[in-house]
């Protein structure tokens, strides 16, 4: 029984993060419509770009953690077993880590996003869901570089604190 849970766990936590990346990715790209043609222009940037893309609009927002020892962050001391809310989207768009965080870039040098966690909590499907992007971008702007997003001004996005991604993304193609 532990065992079909942690499968289901991987799964539904694997699907649904990725679908946000690819969503959120394909939304932004169309959003900044530049980046768009930099990928199609150039498809080597497809990489890097998923990197960007996880820092621009992370399907995970925020996380919690539990201090294990007493520990000083940003000037605040916290003792052992303190509950701690990290804001995984706000932390991917410090202007001290990025020039103009704002705004994606698919060419963006040294992207380094928390997207997936760091240390002992690293995500364990990190890879799989960057693969899984890097193909669908792949095909997306070798097979359908004409798609458009009708909606892309007034997006659907589903109603969570932790997890960020649209409810429907309706796209075209010629």
């Amino acid at each position: 029984m532990r065992k079909s849970g942690n499968i289901g766990l991987l799964f539904g936590a694997g699907h649904e993060t990725t679908t946000n990346l690819i969503g959120n990715g394909l939304l932004a790209l169309h959003r900044h419509r530049d980046q768009w043609e930099r990928l199609k222009a150039d498809p080597s940037l497809i990489p890097n770009a998923i990197e960007e893309l996880l820092r621009y609009d992370s399907s995970v927002q925020m996380s919690g953690r539990v201090t294990m020892a007493e520990v000083e962050i940003g000037g605040v001391t916290l003792p052992p077993n303190e509950s701690v809310i990290t804001l995984l989207g706000a932390a991917n768009r410090d202007p001290a880590q990025y020039h103009d965080p704002d705004r994606p870039d698919v060419g963006r040098p040294n992207v380094r996003p928390l997207s997936f966690g760091g240390g002992i909590h690293h995500c364990l499907g990190a890879q799989l869901a960057r693969l899984e992007a890097e193909l669908v971008f792949t095909a997306l702007v070798e097979r359908l570089p004409n798609i458009e997003l009708p909606e892309k001004d007034t997006p659907a996005w589903r109603r969570s604190f932790t997890l960020r991604g649209l409810s429907k993304l309706p796209a075209v193609w010629h």
